[in-house]
Formats: C-alpha cells, structure tokens, sequence
C-alpha cells in the first residue's frame, strides 16, 4: 500500500514537470530543497519496498527437526542408570525403535507425506550381532545414540500436527528384501522366530532388572504386523516451516510408559511368545509414550 502510494507521489511530480527540473526556476530554493528531500525518501522507501516483495518470493520449501527425547518419568533416560520402580530398579543397555511414515499437517488439513521416512531411534551400548548377520564373532554394531531426523523439502506453510507410526508396515515387514528409508537387517533389529518369516523388531528395550539381591535380564520386544502402531500429536499451536526459518520439534518420549500396565519382574522377557504381553507394551508406544515438549 505505501510503495502504491509512493508511486502516485512520483508520477504527480513527473506530470508537474515533465522534464526533470523545468519547474526549478519556479520553485523558491526551500521549496526545492522540500522537493528534493521528498524524492529522496521515496527511492529510500521504494528499495525497502522491493526488499519486502523480494523476501515474500524467497520463501519456498523448508526443513524441520524431530528431536525424540527420551525420558524415564521425570528424569532423562540413561543407559548404565538404575531407575527405580516400585521394589524394582531397572538399568537398561538399549534402547531402539522405528520411527516410520511421518506425515505433517497443515492449518487446511492438508498432509504433506514425508518421503521414504523410515528412522531407527536408539540408544545403545555396542551390540554382538553374532548369528544375526553371520556367525563372525567380530560383528557389532557400535554402541550409538541418535534422537534426531531432520525432514526435508517440507511445502511452506503452518503446520499445526504431526502423525508417525511406530515399527514396518506389513509390505516390508514381510519381504525384507525391499528396503527404503534406513531399514536394514544389518542394524539388529530383526527376528527369525516370530512369523514365519524374518521380520523387523519394531521396539526393543534392554538390560536388568533387581529386586534386592536377585537380577534378571529385561528383554522388551514388540513386532508383528498387528502391533504396527500410528501415534497423532497436536501442536500447542501452528508453526511456520519454510526455508526463511528453522523449525524445531522436540516430543517427549518417556519410557516409563512403554512397560505401563507390565510386571515386568515377572514378565521381564517380552516377544513373539508372549502376544498379550507385546500388544500392551505396542499399544503403550502408540498411546502414552510420546507427548510434545516445544515447537518452535
């Protein structure tokens, strides 16, 4: 609106002296003077103005990054920790789970499918892959910790919710020979004992756990195709993505919750045997594990 009134301006006095300074003999010197000053603003103005229109053009695609931070209750999650739960202290060596198909969307409900969006969260201490991937006594996956997955070529727009789900949807849970995104059998994250055929652990949770002076290990795995779980978080409220910005995400992931409803004494390996267990503790990924911590 001001540069289309600037430029009225500067036709005005383009008409009132059609050759630049014809009128300049007619002008008393501090009237030329007000004139001057007037066109210098108006240059100054109509450059700002330009500026503007050139920042509102610039803006196109933008990224975002998706932090998972993990949580035990209210203490950040550690491995090599002793967490207590009721009688019991937990003390975990692993923590992995497949983060897949994100999906965003807008204030006009419009989703926008994150591509081949396939992310293996964890934190882990070194892993003897030994008759996983072969049977070389040498094959271990490094010990690893990665919260973060950064989501590209993202529309500009406000965006006011995210979707992701947890674990592999069936096409590739049953033919591992089809691999997108990160998924790999190379990682660990596989089971030949479930189905019928290998397929991807989804969630896996490890390490001890002791009550008084008797430990056992603490093995919690969930997969299968029943248990692939889609998990919808509400932003506070909308946040712009664009290329003109950065974008943080950061959810909570509080572990805690995935054992929610589990005597995990009792019950402390969790797998392909015990179904009832795995779909609680699925269920649990999908409904009470992550919340949103800040957007911005």
């Amino acid at each position: 609106m001001y540069c289309f009134v600037l430029k009225m301006h500067i036709q005005a006095i383009a008409i009132a002296d059609p050759v630049g300074i014809g009128l300049a003999p007619l002008y008393h010197i501090s009237e030329m003077k007000k004139l001057l000053t007037i066109i210098s603003l108006s240059a100054l103005l109509f450059t700002s103005c330009s500026k503007d229109d050139d920042n509102i053009l610039a803006e196109s695609e933008g990224k975002a990054t998706v932090s998972f931070d993990a949580m035990f209750g209210s203490q950040d999650f550690a491995l090599n920790k002793g967490f207590t739960v009721g009688s019991n202290t937990l003390t975990f060596n692993k923590l992995r789970y497949w983060v897949s198909n994100v999906v965003l969307v807008n204030s006009k409900n419009e989703e926008f499918k994150v591509p081949s969006s396939y992310y293996l969260i964890e934190e882990t201490n070194a892993i003897n892959l030994t008759g996983v991937n072969n049977d070389l006594s040498t094959t271990v996956y490094p010990a690893t910790k990665r919260e973060d997955v950064v989501l590209k070529e993202i529309p500009a727009g406000d965006y006011k919710s995210i979707r992701f789900s947890i674990g592999v949807e069936q096409k590739y849970n049953d033919n591992l020979s089809l691999q997108t995104g990160e998924l790999s059998q190379l990682n660990g994250m596989t089971n030949v004992s479930w189905m019928w055929l290998t397929s991807y652990i989804y969630t896996s949770l490890g390490g001890t756990i002791t009550n008084g002076t008797t430990s056992k290990t603490l093995k919690v795995e969930t997969g299968l195709n029943a248990n692939y779980k889609t998990v919808t978080l509400d932003f506070p409220a909308a946040v712009r993505i664009s290329s003109t910005k950065a974008t943080n995400i950061v959810l909570n992931a509080d572990i805690s919750k995935a054992i929610d409803g589990l005597d995990v004494y009792s019950t402390n390996t969790v797998g392909g045997s015990q179904a009832a267990a795995m779909t609680t503790v699925a269920t649990n990924y999908a409904t009470k594990v992550f919340s949103v911590k800040s957007v911005k």
